[in-house]
């Protein structure tokens, strides 16, 4: 990405460069600015050349080789796992009679009761 983006500087620097040959043509009393521009651009674009170049140096793109599968020791170090048999569980005998509820049925408050729950927000 890097190499790229200073390849772009270099690029912006060569058009730079044109503009400033043409000022100093077509303003020739300001020459001395467009000199000064032009040293430093002409800096700024052999930099990023270099740059470019020892990108190309430094990262150079690895041979084609065939790939063959390459296996990871971590993969290796597991062992597999070996599913458990699932067992039939017995049924429980089914009754044939439907089973009965054996709780009380609970009582309802009375309406005393109920009236007594808000006696305590009575003031």
């Amino acid at each position: 990405m890097a190499k790229q983006q200073f390849k772009s500087q270099a690029d912006i620097c060569k058009r730079s460069l044109d503009i400033l040959h043409k000022a100093i043509e077509m303003d020739p009393n300001n020459a001395e600015e467009y000199q000064a521009g032009i040293a430093y651009t002409e800096g700024v674009m052999k930099a990023s050349n270099a740059i470019v170049k020892a990108f190309d140096v430094v990262c150079k793109p690895l041979p084609d080789v065939p790939k063959e599968k390459t296996k990871d020791p971590k993969k290796e170090e597991k062992p597999k796992r070996t599913r458990k048999t699932k067992t039939a569980k017995e049924s429980a005998p089914v009754d044939s009679k439907p089973t009965i509820d054996e709780t009380q049925p609970t009582a309802e408050p009375s309406v005393e009761e109920n009236s007594n729950i808000f006696a305590m927000f009575d003031d």
